[in-house]
């Protein structure tokens, strides 16, 4: 039996109870990024509250609903007892209050930037049960407050929040919700990551489990970045066209910017010719300036290992017509890194010729892959078009830390307490572009 399919009134009282007391322990207020960085503060309130206002640099502001409260009518029988409201700030906004506490700007010269992915905790029948009430086997509460103390100006979430999908059968998870509403939004993501929420804005990157088999309809309702549409928000008669929104930029600096690519449905759907399509977007957006980051959920430049199956790339449909595009160095041009998730593990990569590094980031708390053998993958050209010269991964919880320096980034992989694994130099100013970890 698929427990993600069970209906909410089989969930009894208690269920019903963790909905409320999950709504009424506190407001989530949160700053995220959108179409050329206009930031949108978005927060989220109990069902008999109205949106508040904010102080913005001195005037008083009223937010707007985006999503009202819905318990029933939804696909998945997923509620959302919750008011979600926003403000598109203006231009060149300052100081931003929301209760009294000042809440974090966008800067024009981004030069610390936290990465983290893979987030929830697993959840899923028949018998992948991770240990939710565990801080050690489910660190994101303590990674939230690490990379929180980094002071960065930009956090960036490479997809997948949302893990519990079926109820649970073993003791380390007992008392979680489960399922794709509110409750599970709350204990997997917006509880957890909250000191990191009130660090600094995000960039919302959205993963397969945001998809609209999945948790797509709370993605539309708290995350993504374009404004609600209750009708275009995994909910309507062709839900799954939902799953291929288009990419967009977010300037990191003078020069510089970061294209969010939606790869959600990419494990999914055949659809190649969709991708085709987003990735000539994407070329075009990363046209616009010299230094671009590509960032998006499926690892089109990236690999896992199992051990009965060895290495594999897992970037589905998103990586087919990525190859079939036939860009000149297989990505578009003038991208010099790429940011991934999808595959629980730390893995940052350097190709031959002019490809861009790419780093993978699915450490943030869901369940690790296994232990990868020393040394480069068998063969070494495991991606088509794509010859790895040097390639650095690990299998431990945590985060990364990106921090400029002058003309190069030096990466920082992190554990859950901030202390750090890995040292890396980015050399990102021109191709081939290189790598220098310290031993």
């Amino acid at each position: 039996m698929d427990y993600r399919f069970e209906r909410v009134a089989t969930l009894g009282f208690a269920w019903l109870c963790l909905i409320q007391s999950a709504v009424a322990r506190e407001t989530a207020a949160y700053v995220v990024l959108g179409s050329e960085g206009q930031a949108i503060v978005r927060v989220l309130a109990g069902p008999d509250q109205a949106c508040p206002g904010l102080d913005v640099d001195g005037r008083s502001l009223p937010m707007r609903v985006r999503a009202e409260p819905q318990t029933e009518g939804l696909r998945q029988q997923a509620a959302f007892p919750v008011l979600a409201c926003e403000l598109v700030l203006p231009d060149h906004a300052r100081h931003v209050l929301f209760e009294g506490r000042e809440l974090p700007m966008p800067v024009a010269a981004v030069r610390r930037i936290v990465v983290l992915g893979d987030s929830g905790c697993r959840m899923k029948w028949p018998a992948a049960f991770q240990d939710c009430n565990d801080s050690t086997r489910w660190p994101l509460a303590r990674i939230a407050r690490s990379a929180a103390a980094e002071h960065p100006d930009l956090v960036i979430h490479v997809g997948d929040y949302n893990y519990r999908e079926s109820r649970c059968l073993v003791g380390g998870c007992s008392g979680s919700p489960h399922g794709y509403g509110w409750d599970t939004w709350w204990a997997d993501f917006f509880d957890p990551a909250k000191p990191l929420l009130e660090a600094a804005p995000w960039v919302m990157t959205r993963g397969n489990h945001e998809s609209c088999a999945r948790a797509g309809q709370g993605w539309f309702r708290f995350l993504d970045a374009r404004g609600y549409d209750a009708t275009r928000a995994c909910r309507g008669d062709s839900p799954y066209a939902e799953d291929f929104t288009e990419p967009f930029a977010v300037p990191l600096g003078k020069q510089r910017q970061l294209i969010v690519f939606d790869s959600a449905g990419a494990s999914d759907h055949n659809s190649l010719e969709t991708y085709a399509v987003r990735w000539a977007q994407a070329a075009d957006l990363a046209a616009r300036q010299p230094f671009n980051w590509l960032v998006l959920h499926h690892p089109v430049l990236g690999y896992g290992y199992k051990p009965l199956g060895g290495y594999f790339t897992d970037g589905g449909m998103v990586a087919a017509a990525l190859e079939g595009s036939r860009f000149p160095d297989l990505t578009p041009s003038n991208i010099q890194l790429v940011l991934q998730g999808h595959i629980h593990t730390f893995e940052i990569n350097q190709f031959q010729g002019n490809l861009p590094l790419s780093l993978l980031a699915g450490i943030g708390g869901s369940a690790l892959e296994d232990s990868f053998p020393d040394g480069l993958p068998q063969p070494i050209g495991i991606i088509p078009g794509a010859r790895l010269v040097q390639s650095r991964n690990s299998q431990q919880f945590g985060y990364v830390l990106l921090e400029r320096r002058e003309k190069d980034w030096v990466l920082y992989e992190k554990n859950p307490e901030g202390g750090t694994r890995r040292q890396c130099t980015l050399t990102l100013a021109q191709p081939p572009y290189a790598l220098h970890c310290e031993p």
